[in-house]
């Protein structure tokens, strides 16, 4: 009985070890492979730069219209005349609104402004190979100050892509203001750079 116990577990031993030395041989003659491995860098010690930048899109052009506007130009009284009388109009006072509201101006536009900004998150994988690189995520802002279809359209290199396109959906904007309507945006680019501190 105990010379079985005794030959299954050196038997398992065996073919454990046989099976590891089998996956790291065929890791290694995998075409494409780094011959020479490189142990994972500890990701606690390691500083890293995140640095995200607004792209400024070029402004819209506006273009003027010029309002003609035809306008009659009422005769001056004769002023040899003293029996004219001319006759001015009665001012009126405005009453508050019933319902205690606050009257106000007429609304006011404004542009995009950006509330909360989120680092994304240095990729492991990135970090133990010691890649650095570039982002540029583009998406749309709608009228509530949401992210939405954010997509990465250019990187360095893809392994990066994840994480930006994740902190670029966390950010919230004070929507774009036009007559008084908040207004959804479209097109807005960010650059993430992921770099090593030394």
């Amino acid at each position: 009985m105990l010379a079985r116990y005794a030959s299954a577990v050196s038997t398992g031993t065996l073919m454990t070890f046989a099976l590891l030395y089998v996956m790291q041989l065929l890791i290694t003659l995998q075409p494409g492979a780094d011959s020479d491995i490189k142990p994972p860098i500890a990701t606690t010690w390691l500083p890293v730069k995140i640095r995200d930048t607004p792209v400024q899109p070029e402004p819209p052009k506006i273009v003027k219209e010029e309002l003609v506007k035809s306008v009659d130009t009422p005769k001056r009284p004769d002023q040899s005349a003293s029996s004219q009388t001319i006759a001015v109009p009665r001012l009126t006072t405005l009453n508050p609104p019933k319902d205690g509201g606050i009257v106000l101006g007429a609304p006011s536009d404004g542009a995009l402004v950006n509330i909360v900004r989120v680092s994304p998150v240095y990729p492991a994988r990135a970090l133990a190979m010691g890649l650095e690189g570039h982002v540029v995520v583009q998406f749309d802002v709608d009228a509530a100050g949401r992210v939405m279809n954010a997509e990465a359209i250019e990187s360095s290199h893809s392994i990066f892509e994840k994480e930006a396109v994740r902190a670029a959906e966390r950010f919230r904007y004070k929507a774009r203001v036009v007559d008084g309507v908040p207004m959804t945006t479209r097109g807005i680019r960010n650059i993430f750079t992921f770099e090593i501190n030394d």
